[in-house]
């Protein structure tokens, strides 16, 4: 199916497809109304009666009418675009079909021929617009040619076929502007989100380095005057990570609905901190804070701690900046109590500046800061309150502000929250992964590091593991062998996994599950994997804890009471913001490595692995310096994306960060920045393959003497 078909469609999803398709049903719903009620007042009015076939033509439209609504839900997505296409065509031949029977009556339902051709037009785009005009031509002449009344009336023929002509055309060149227009629209949101996220990142780096530092002055010196101004680099920093925080958070919420992770939580207890957090806060400025929760919240709830505490953090710490002298005032009231669930207010009060008059309609908007001056004095971005605002949205409450000049505001919002059952409310132990008994596993992976881990990690449970390294050596085993579960790499040398994964299941009536390995973490490559039948997705680096999980929802049944997927909470967890921490300058993570040497006690595992990586890494640099002296970048995603995957699988931080970035940069950016992106990689993985060497020798050391080698499969 071409997709140019649909051009106009902006959703081009199954659901997109039948958002159009039922919305269309429904018009002709509708439509039939008043053209069934016109023609039996006109039957009645000329002929004093209903015929008979009329009333069957009546049921037979109905019927036609009601049809989609039957095939709509079970359609699959090619079937849904078929609909589409039929729906264009027999639209305007139900019309026509209705005019030829009704004679001189149907002349009143020729405007309908523009209203069809119009309406596909700015539902699908042009191509079905057109073709619906085409079948509504030929309709409209193949009745001149037959009817008696249109022949009759020529003149009215043709001064009707005229706009079925011209206003689609006009139409079309106005679509195709404004689908233009929206694309652009939409292509300068995506890139300030996409800015927005990338500077705010950035910042972080040179942060956590500030912060760093200035902790580690505060514990060398004790002088008091350094100690002062130390704090005061500190509490700057926490100032501005909370800025940055802010725009992280308005790229990501822009870009649609926050995803709420619900668990079950104790209010009193989630609280508790968070007061202690804003007391603090409060008595440096010399406030009184209060905070009270009903007694009569009792069970816990479930509800997105994460965000609710974003929320609270940024509707009292804006009372506390706003607020010279008084109180400020937090509480959270039982509202209305059902048998599963609690209405809960959250309200925030101060004593502060109030908010006139004339800002009140833009409070909730992004970068809204009230005056200059006040942005001056108190700082922020203006962030705060329109990020609450749509977190406060998604839990299905609605943000609300009271104020009054010089008399201090009231912020407040209500949410339904369900009941969570006492025995749920317990915070779990953090439990291992189950452990799933011996199968045959079939590992490919071209990258040679990745491939020895893999292998090791899978027999610390005893899977009998077979290893290639190329998309057809995969195809050659799977054709001979029967396993029972395939580990693909999602970039293979020769080929990519989606399409080792096909080829096996065509012809194949019990083909293995699948799991794929990848070093791309966006929720485009994880959602195409599994649109080509992945069992699950695993992101490099792949350690033991994350292989045993992946293979757990493959082959066993989630613990009662699960209703996360192990790795979906590894992806929410990925997901909160790190801590501030110093930023490492050896090229080498040593905690990895060590979890790297705990993998295999053979005597010259360890070295084995580095040496591949090793090999591996000078490769790939060499590989991706060669593309930047040559301005072949097309190549260069795909090494990066190796790259990536065995220095991360090895602890290489800085080399992983950097091949992340060239996986991710435009041709002409990296254009622009070649001499400096080829001279960070030769500086790095000299610095990292150095370190290897240093690892090795330490390990072979350690291993003088004994004869053993590894071997793969």
């Amino acid at each position: 199916m071409n997709v140019n078909l649909i051009e106009g469609v902006h959703e081009k999803t199954a659901d997109g497809l039948k958002a159009i398709l039922y919305a269309q049903a429904k018009v002709r719903l509708l439509v039939a109304i008043p053209v069934i009620a016109i023609n039996i007042v006109l039957f009645f009015t000329m002929h004093g009666g209903v015929p008979f076939w009329f009333l069957a033509l009546t049921a037979g439209y109905c019927l036609y009418a009601a049809s989609p609504f039957l095939a709509i839900p079970r359609a699959s997505y090619t079937a849904l675009q078929y609909l589409l296409i039929g729906s264009a065509v027999s639209d305007p031949m139900v019309l026509t079909i209705w005019m030829a029977l009704t004679g001189k009556f149907g002349s009143v339902i020729v405007g309908f021929y523009l209203f069809t051709i119009l309406g596909f037009g700015f539902r699908t785009g042009r191509p079905l617009m057109h073709l619906c005009q085409l079948v509504a031509v030929l309709g409209f002449i193949l009745i001149l040619v037959t009817d008696a009344y249109w022949q009759q009336n020529p003149v009215v023929w043709m001064a009707l076929m005229l706009p079925l002509l011209v206003v689609p055309m006009y139409a079309g060149a106005l679509i195709k502007h404004l689908r233009l227009a929206r694309e652009h629209a939409e292509q300068q949101s995506r890139a300030k989100s996409e800015l927005l996220a990338k500077v705010s990142h950035e910042l972080r780096t040179p942060l956590t380095g500030i912060v760093a530092a200035a902790e580690l002055l505060a514990a060398e010196s004790s002088d008091r005057a350094v100690a002062r101004r130390t704090e005061t680099i500190l509490t700057l920093s926490e100032n501005l990570l909370a800025e940055i925080n802010d725009l992280l958070d308005e790229a990501k919420f822009e870009a649609g609905v926050p995803v709420l992770k619900k668990a079950p939580v104790e209010l009193a207890t989630q609280l508790q901190p968070l007061c202690a957090t804003f007391e603090s806060m409060a008595v440096k400025k010399g406030l009184a804070f209060r905070a009270t929760i009903d007694p009569a919240i009792t069970d816990a709830v479930e509800t997105d701690m994460h965000l609710l505490r974003r929320v609270l953090l940024n509707l009292v710490g804006n009372a506390i900046k706003f607020t010279e002298q008084g109180k400020v005032e937090l509480a959270v009231e039982l509202v209305d109590q059902s048998a599963d669930s609690y209405r809960l207010r959250f309200s925030v009060s101060d004593t502060g500046i109030g908010i006139p008059e004339e800002f009140k309609d833009k409070l909730f908007q992004p970068f809204a800061q009230v005056e200059q001056g006040a942005s001056r004095r108190y700082g922020g971005t203006g962030l705060g309150l329109a990020l609450s605002k749509k977190i406060v949205e998604a839990m299905g409450g609605d943000l609300r502000c009271e104020s009054r000049l010089g008399a201090g505001s009231r912020f407040w919002f209500e949410i339904a929250l369900a009941h969570v059952k006492p025995a749920a409310s317990a915070p779990a132990a953090k439990m291992p992964a189950a452990i799933v008994p011996a199968k045959r596993i079939l590992v490919a992976e071209d990258n040679l590091t990745n491939l020895v881990l893999l292998q090791e990690l899978l027999k610390i449970d005893h899977h009998d593991v077979t290893t290639c390294t190329s998309g057809m050596a995969a195809l050659d085993l799977l054709a001979k062998h029967d396993f029972d579960l395939l580990v693909l790499d999602y970039n293979l040398g020769d080929m990519d996994g989606i399409r080792v994964l096909q080829t096996y299941h065509f012809g194949r009536l019990n083909p293995a599950p699948a799991l794929f390995l990848t070093a791309d973490a966006t929720a485009q490559t994880t959602a195409q994997l599994k649109a080509a039948g992945a069992a699950g997705v695993l992101h490099k680096p792949v350690n033991l804890s994350a292989l045993r999980a992946g293979l757990a929802r493959v082959f066993l049944a989630p613990a009662e009471g699960e209703t996360e997927p192990a790795a979906e909470r590894a992806e929410a967890a990925k997901s909160e913001r790190p801590a501030l921490k110093v930023v490492p300058i050896d090229p080498l993570d040593h905690d990895i490595i060590e979890e790297l040497r705990s993998v295999n006690n053979q005597p010259g595992f360890l070295a084995t692995l580095l040496l591949h990586a090793e090999n591996d890494i000078a490769r790939s640099c060499e590989l991706l310096i060669k593309a930047l002296a040559d301005r072949s970048y097309a190549t260069i995603p795909n090494v990066a994306h190796a790259l990536k995957g065995v220095s991360a699988n090895v602890g290489a931080i800085r080399l992983a960060k950097l091949a992340h970035g060239l996986m991710n940069l435009p041709s002409e950016e990296i254009d622009a920045a070649r001499d400096r992106l080829a001279a960070d990689l030769r500086e790095w993985s000299k610095a990292t393959i150095q370190a290897l060497r240093e690892i090795i020798a330490q390990a072979n050391a350690a291993s003088a003497g004994d004869t053993g080698s590894l071997h793969l499969d």
